[in-house]
């Protein structure tokens, strides 16, 4: 599959333009008697046009194909990728040429694009195959022998190599959004001190800002090089990104403040140690000064120090009478707070589980079984859907009500006790069997109206006549 093919009078066409690229139409090519002999330019074998499912223009090799043709190795999403690339340079009002090789065969070019005048020309070059650091610096310095700039794009994440050459990360069109770029652009903003990534950019957009000269590769200054990501909230080193020249003189213009704040602390730092030393060797004098004294002065401090040390440990020993004694207290007072709580948690627990099985009792089995019924059956009927009830029916841990659960997951909650509802899981639907019911719940102010489900059934079991 390729975009380009070599026509026998009109020379080089692409699919991708409406004219070919020489003023002949799609139709001229396609299925046209007697067949016209188009040829690949990589191997010179013959191709034909083809119109692919998603009408996309393309030539395919005739049957019997070399299988050393560099095109045949390309996905289809490496030429969606190259067709996207094309189209964002026509649109910045340059020319684009796909699949372009060096007359030499030392560089292949995905798309070359080129300014009107001849001045510039860039090669955008889709990578989606795994490649080395040394491979792709190699294949980047071919082009700019040859004066072409050069932009490596890539969809996957983790490539090595984003950051070591001129290139850029992005990511496929997802619903209705463009091709974005996520890495490889970035704008260094003085206040933080730091390169930040632009969180929205069109590849299409960062493409003409390239072309236009608003943006261009540059070797970010070793202290900066960990990028800020807001998209991820995390960092990345990278040693070469795409920027304008404002932020480069930013990181320039931060770089030298920098510099000046480091040149100021070492200064200080000199100070410090030069005035700490003199007030060392000043101290130094003193102590020679008043060794002698201190020599007749040290019975005296010994005897004194005794007398103290006898005194601190009397002291001591009072303290830790003290603490034991507060010790003990304090754990009296929590054994004692220990055993009243847990004595009004069972007193609490007793009067849940005797409030629930009155809440219970009111309903009959044949109401309880109503009550599921009106839960299951719409589930059942519209979706399709068969819900569980938890065969330990009424428990604890979901405030005396019974746990319903579709497709292994909690699904709501059948008829909470109103002694409990504290119990409730967050969020969960609560269904009961009418508004009186409802109303005993929200009244309790702890479950949220909207969360409880009725179904306007009766409150007595009602006799079905025969």
């Amino acid at each position: 599959m390729a975009f380009a093919a070599i026509h026998p009078e009109a020379g080089r066409i692409d699919a991708t333009l409406q004219d070919l690229g020489c003023g002949l139409s799609w139709a001229a090519v396609h299925k046209v008697r007697p067949r016209i002999a188009l040829r690949c330019p990589d191997c010179g074998y013959g191709v034909h046009a083809k119109i692919s499912t998603r009408k996309l223009h393309y030539f395919a090799h005739d049957p019997g194909r070399p299988a050393d043709c560099a095109w045949l190795n390309e996905s289809l999403e490496h030429h969606l990728l190259k067709l996207e690339l094309a189209t964002a340079v026509r649109a910045a009002d340059w020319h684009a040429e796909l699949e372009v090789r060096a007359p030499d065969g030392t560089w292949r070019a995905d798309v070359l694009a080129s300014s009107h005048d001849g001045t510039r020309r860039i090669a955008w070059e889709a990578q989606l195959s795994p490649i080395t650091n040394d491979d792709i610096r190699e294949r980047t310095e071919r082009y700019q022998d040859e004066g072409i700039d050069v932009c490596w794009v890539s969809p996957a994440d983790g490539v090595p190599w984003i950051g070591t050459v001129p290139s850029i990360r992005a990511r496929d069109p997802r619903g209705d959004r463009p091709w974005t770029v996520v890495d490889g652009v970035a704008g260094f903003y003085f206040q933080h001190g730091t390169w930040i990534t632009p969180t929205d950019l069109d590849l299409a957009t960062f493409i003409g800002w390239v072309l236009h000269g608003q943006t261009s590769p540059h070797q970010v200054l070793p202290r900066y090089r960990r990028i800020w990501f807001p998209a991820t909230k995390s960092h990345a080193r990278r040693q070469l990104i795409w920027t304008t020249q404002r932020s480069v003189d930013e990181e320039a213009r931060h770089d030298v403040m920098r510099q000046r704040q480091e040149a100021r602390k070492r200064q200080q730092e000199e100070q410090q140690r030069q005035a700490e030393q003199r007030r060392q060797e000043e101290e130094a004098r003193q102590r020679e000064a008043q060794r002698q004294e201190e020599e007749h002065q040290r019975k005296i401090r010994e005897a004194a120090e005794r007398a103290r040390w006898a005194e601190q440990q009397r002291q001591w020993a009072i303290e830790a009478e003290q603490a034991r004694q507060r010790r003990e207290a304090e754990d009296r007072q929590r054994q004692e707070q220990a055993a009243a709580a847990e004595r009004e948690r069972l007193r609490q627990e007793q009067h849940e589980r005797q409030a629930s099985q009155r809440w219970w009792k009111e309903l009959s089995p044949a109401q309880i079984q109503q009550l599921r019924d009106a839960v299951a059956d719409p589930l059942w009927t519209k979706q399709a859907a068969r819900v569980e009830f938890d065969p330990d029916g009424a428990t604890a841990d979901y405030a005396y009500g019974i746990a319903v659960y579709l497709r292994r997951r909690l699904y709501g909650i059948l008829r909470p006790s109103p002694a409990s509802l504290h119990r409730l899981p967050p969020t969960v639907p609560v269904f009961v069997r009418n508004a009186r019911e409802a109303q005993l719940l929200t009244a309790t102010g702890k479950v949220d109206t909207a969360r409880v489900v009725h179904f306007d059934l009766p409150d007595h079991e009602q006799m079905s006549l025969i």
